[in-house]
């Protein structure tokens, strides 16, 4: 009786750790993985640091736009081994988000995601990501 126990408890476990490697190893937007709940946000901040760069908002109008921005694009997740550090043929911008819960933190790429919070990186399916609305948005809203 112990051994049947035993044996559909560990099936359980296999089962859990398999789903989990499923999703996330799956296609999902960008704004999925970048995600904030609007009644939470507190501000966000682009570029921080980046003097001639950096727009911080707290308002919620901004931070919608930049979501429905990011929902256009889909990210996969990639081997840690897959990522190449010299990001100095891309360019990309730094993203904190802050909310009530933590903050959401990532380096987002014409083509590739880190996502800080995580630890994870991405490959943007259906990139690459428009930096020209992004050096827009920017200028818009310092």
């Amino acid at each position: 009786m112990k051994r049947k126990w035993f044996l559909i408890i560990g099936l359980v476990i296999i089962i859990f750790f398999s789903i989990n490697i499923f999703n996330d190893y799956r296609a999902k937007g960008l704004d999925d993985l970048i995600s904030f709940n609007s009644t939470d946000f507190d501000s966000f901040v682009f570029n921080e640091g980046h003097e001639h760069l950096e727009v911080r908002t707290d308002k919620k109008e901004h931070a919608e736009k930049l979501d429905d921005f990011l929902s256009q694009y889909r990210v996969k997740r990639m081997n840690d081994n897959e990522w190449d550090s010299d990001v100095s043929e891309e360019e990309g911008f730094m993203l904190t988000i802050y909310s009530k819960n933590k903050p959401i933190m990532a380096s987002i790429y014409e083509r590739r995601v880190h996502f800080l919070n995580e630890g994870k990186y991405y490959n943007v399916l259906n990139g690459p990501i428009d930096m020209d609305w992004v050096n827009n948005y920017i200028q818009e809203y310092q």
